[in-house]
């Protein structure tokens, strides 16, 4: 699992922003005008999850234009950026008083590292395993062919 963290996020945006539509963004800026989602209020905080693909949590400035960046959209970009992978997405805006709403964004990207092979293929593996001398790998796919042959 790999953990990102606000500016990871922010960067990650930028770039597929770019990439999409063959502009370069002047600015991403958080959004924190939630007033039709006080419900999602906890201690003067707001979060925000994968579930609430609706929202909009930033501006996307360009010189002619600001457009809004959906939740959904940074999902969209950071599954872009890590192809085959699972991805909890979180915004959190800080509504305690002197705080304006101060957000931060983080995410935890899985990827499916244990694919279904067969004992053919784990075979293969282990040779190169070998020819690697890789003690730890080669353990580990012994272990596995064992497990899949008995």
């Amino acid at each position: 699992m790999m953990r990102l963290d606000t500016q990871d996020i922010v960067n990650i945006t930028r770039k597929q922003i770019a990439a999409i539509f063959k502009i370069e963004p002047v600015e991403l800026r958080f959004v924190n005008d939630f007033q039709g989602e006080q419900y999602l209020l906890t201690n003067d905080k707001l979060h925000l999850s994968n579930q609430h693909y609706w929202a909009k949590v930033m501006d996307c400035v360009f010189e002619s234009h600001t457009r809004p960046v959906l939740m959904c959209e940074v999902l969209y970009f950071l599954r872009s950026e890590f192809l085959e992978s699972d991805i909890k997405l979180r915004f959190s805006y800080d509504f305690a008083e002197g705080a304006n709403g101060a957000a931060m964004a983080w995410a935890e990207v899985s990827f499916n590292d244990s694919p279904d092979l067969q004992p053919e293929e784990i075979a293969e593996l282990i040779d190169f395993a070998l020819s690697l001398q890789d003690k730890q790998w080669f353990e580990e796919l012994t272990a596995k062919y064992k497990q899949l042959t008995v």
